[in-house]
C-alpha cells in the first residue's frame, strides 16, 4: 500500500487574490508511483521487486509563497528498499482535482461560470491519531468505499534481446519525437501499422474501432536499459462503441487473453489502439476547414484517458490512435505515461526485425535483418 503522511488541498482565489475557499482534494498518485517503480526496473531491478516497491509523496514547498503552498511534488520509494528513487513533477498533477473543485463551486453558486480564478496547491502534515484525523479517514472511506483499491503487480518476464539490432532495422516517422524523448524506446512493426490503418479505413463508419497491442518488454543485452517491442495487434470484438468512445467488455478481455495463449509467444498486453473517425466528425464542414481542423492532430480524449488509466496503468503501457481523416492519408499518434501523465510520445517503425531472441542477442552491427514470421 502506497501511503503519504500528507493531506492535500487547493486554495481557490479570485483574480485579485481575494480568497474563495480552501478545499481538500485526493489526487491520483498511482500513475506517478508506477513511474517510480518502472524507474527501478530500468535501473536493473527484477520485475517482482520493482513493481512491489512501496512509494510515498513528499511536498516541494513554493520558494516565494513558502509552506503550505507547493511548487512541485516528489514521488519516491519508501521503507527499507535501499537508496530511494524519486521523480519530481510540477503541480500540473493538481489540474484535474482543481477543475472538479471549481465546477462544484459553480454548482453551489459560490462562483459564476467563467469567473477567473487561481488554484494554488497546498499540503498539510497528516498527524497520527486524534478525532479530527479519524473523521478525515472516515470521510475518505465514505468517498472511496469500504475497501481501498491497490494495483496488483504484474506477472512479468523480461525478454533479453538486442536494442542495437532493432535500431538497425527501424526508422522514426517524420512527426515522431523518438530521438528526443527520455522515455524508453518503442518499436512498432510496419505490418501492425498497416493492419490498424486498413481496419480503420475499411469501416468508414461513424463509430470507433480498436484492439490490443501485444508484445514484449525487453532488457537490452548490451546494457542500454529497457525498451518496448510491439509484435502484434489483436482486433477487439464485443465492444461498445460510439463516435467518441470505445469500451472493452468482459468478453473482449476474455478473447484477448485467449488469443495471447494461442499465439504461445510469451507476449503481454502492452496497450491498445483505437480509431478517431475524424472524417465522420467533420463531414459537414468545408474541405478547407477539414484540412486545418485540430482533430486531425495528436489527440487523446477524456474518454481515452479514462480507459488508459483504468485498463493500461503501467508506466510502459501504450495508446495508439489512428486518425481517419478525409482528403489525406490516415495519421497515427502514440501516447504513453510520462511522469504520471498521459502524453504524446515518439516511436520507431520496424520494417523488419531479428527473427528470434537468440538471433537478436547475437546480431552484429553489420548483419542483415530477417523478417519476423
Amino acid at each position: 500500500m502506497s501511503t503519504a503522511p500528507w493531506r492535500f488541498a487547493v486554495d481557490i482565489q479570485r483574480e485579485d487574490h481575494a480568497p474563495v475557499r480552501q478545499v481538500e482534494v485526493l489526487p491520483d498518485w498511482e500513475p506517478l508511483f508506477e513511474c517510480v517503480r518502472f524507474l527501478a526496473l530500468r535501473q536493473g531491478a527484477e520485475p517482482a521487486a520493482a513493481f512491489a516497491l512501496d512509494c510515498c509523496i513528499e511536498p516541494v514547498w513554493h520558494a516565494r509563497r513558502r509552506a503550505p503552498y507547493l511548487e512541485a511534488i516528489r514521488a519516491q520509494t519508501c521503507g527499507d528498499a535501499g537508496a530511494p528513487l524519486s521523480i519530481t513533477v510540477d503541480v500540473d498533477c493538481f489540474t484535474a482535482p482543481a477543475r472538479a473543485v471549481v465546477a462544484q463551486l459553480v454548482m453551489d453558486g459560490v462562483l459564476q461560470n467563467g469567473d477567473p480564478v487561481r488554484c494554488l496547491p497546498m499540503a498539510f502534515a497528516r498527524h497520527a491519531g486524534g478525532a479530527q484525523n479519524r473523521e478525515r479517514r472516515s470521510a475518505e472511506t465514505a468517498q472511496h468505499g469500504r475497501f481501498r483499491m491497490q494495483s496488483r503487480p504484474p506477472a512479468l518476464t523480461l525478454r533479453h534481446a538486442s536494442l542495437r539490432a532493432l535500431l538497425a532495422c527501424a526508422t522514426a516517422p517524420p512527426h515522431s519525437s523518438a530521438e528526443e524523448t527520455d522515455e524508453v524506446p518503442v518499436f512498432i512493426p510496419q505490418a501492425v501499422i498497416d493492419d490498424v490503418v486498413e481496419l480503420t479505413r475499411r469501416v468508414h463508419g461513424t463509430f470507433e474501432i480498436g484492439g490490443l497491442l501485444a508484445g514484449h518488454l525487453c532488457r537490452d543485452v548490451d546494457g542500454s536499459g529497457i525498451y518496448v517491442e510491439v509484435t502484434a495487434q489483436i482486433p477487439a470484438r464485443h465492444v461498445e462503441a460510439t463516435a467518441a468512445r470505445l469500451t472493452f467488455t468482459s468478453d473482449t478481455w476474455t478473447e484477448f487473453r485467449a488469443a495471447l495463449e494461442l499465439r504461445r509467444r510469451g507476449e503481454i498486453m502492452l496497450g491498445w489502439w483505437h480509431s478517431h473517425p475524424v472524417r465522420a466528425w467533420c463531414k459537414d464542414c468545408p474541405e478547407k476547414k477539414q484540412r486545418t481542423c485540430a482533430l486531425r492532430r495528436d489527440y487523446f480524449s477524456t474518454e481515452d484517458r479514462l480507459l488508459q488509466r483504468a485498463m493500461f496503468p503501467r508506466a510502459y503501457s501504450l495508446g495508439l490512435v489512428v486518425n481517419d481523416i478525409a482528403h489525406d492519408d490516415a495519421t497515427l499518434s502514440l501516447f504513453g505515461w510520462h511522469r504520471g501523465s498521459i502524453e504524446p510520445r515518439g516511436y520507431h517503425v520496424l520494417d523488419a526485425a531479428p527473427a528470434t531472441v537468440a538471433d537478436a542477442a547475437a546480431t552484429q552491427e553489420d548483419a542483415p535483418c530477417a523478417t519476423t514470421s
